[in-house]
């Protein structure tokens, strides 16, 4: 069977049941619950059986990432090789662990480290400068977005997702996001979605935790990846251990550019395309990226399954 190209999940794909499947499934899934129940601190098959929804959004990077390393697992341990990796933002963190530049007990410190930094600047910068939030812009693309934005000059506000060209994520001040709207659909934008996310991910506002972060990876033991892997910081292949590093510490303040990525795979030789981990957004941004190849959801056991069949018929 030919080896496919895996996409990693976000933030915000995490719901309650997910990868408890493949855990029941596999007894290395359940070692790797095990392992990243130790480095969170807290049991996670009771987290992702039982916990809250507000439980689950407190331990959504450890979880999510849980998840997709999960489905990584199974697509191996059923022949499926992986011949690249590429990650929307969190994600990136899964594509390194699966092209081999660090282990999973490394990835899942990584993840600690970084949702505290996050959750550090996010209470910073509503401690000075009150509610933020995210909201999706559809029908302009990135420059479009980015233009109208220098030309509004409004206090705190970024574009901070390029997922296709025709979304664009902005982030900042609430206040600023609602001032706007009305331009944005006087523009062009046929919609303008305000997300419930609260922390100003992907902007300036995080630029204080790059240098912790990246001093933090120095200490890491990680090496160059075996497979190809894409960056979703600037969509350019990562081709060294010193590159990793580099990228997950930009990548906390530096947009996300997914459709630049989308733009290297399109590039890439005809392979399946899968998202590999809980969830179908990834799915839907290679349609919106106008992928020539389909992008399977390969996150659930019945799914995973079904696909190892099908290619060995």
């Amino acid at each position: 069977m030919a080896p496919i190209l895996a996409l990693y999940p976000g933030q915000g794909s995490q719901k309650q049941g997910m990868a408890i499947d493949l855990y029941h499934a596999s007894h290395t899934v359940r070692e790797l619950f095990e392992l990243a129940g130790d480095i969170a601190g807290r049991n996670l098959y009771t987290l992702l059986s039982q916990g809250s929804e507000e439980e689950l959004t407190q331990c959504a990077q450890t979880a999510i990432t849980l998840a997709s390393r999960s489905a990584n697992i199974r697509l191996k341990e059923l022949g499926i090789e992986i011949e690249a990796h590429s990650g929307f933002s969190l994600g990136e963190l899964a594509a390194y662990c699966g092209a081999g530049i660090f282990d999973d007990a490394t990835l899942f410190t990584i993840v600690q480290r970084r949702t505290a930094l996050m959750d550090e600047m996010s209470r910073k910068a509503r401690q000075m400068l009150g509610e933020l939030g995210m909201a999706a812009v559809i029908g302009l693309d990135y420059e479009a977005v980015t233009v109208l934005l220098e030309e509004l000059n409004l206090k705190g506000l970024y574009a901070a997702n390029d997922n296709a060209p025709n979304q664009v994520v902005i982030s900042g001040l609430s206040e600023s996001i609602t001032q706007a709207k009305s331009v944005f659909l006087e523009k062009g934008a046929k919609r303008f979605i305000p997300l419930k996310v609260s922390g100003p991910f992907h902007t300036p506002f995080m630029e204080e935790a790059t240098q912790p972060f990246r001093t933090f990876l120095d200490g890491l033991a990680m090496a160059d990846p075996v497979d190809l892997v894409i960056s979703s910081v600037d969509g350019k292949p990562i081709t060294t251990a010193l590159d990793a590093r580099e990228h997950l510490s930009l990548q906390l303040a530096r947009p996300v550019r997914w459709t630049a990525v989308m733009q290297r795979i399109k590039a890439t030789k005809n392979s399946d395309i899968a998202e590999v981990g809980f969830g179908t957004v990834l799915t839907g941004l290679c349609k919106n990226n106008a992928v020539q190849s389909s992008c399977l959801s390969l996150g659930e056991e019945t799914t995973i399954q079904a696909y190892a069949k099908e290619r060995a018929l």
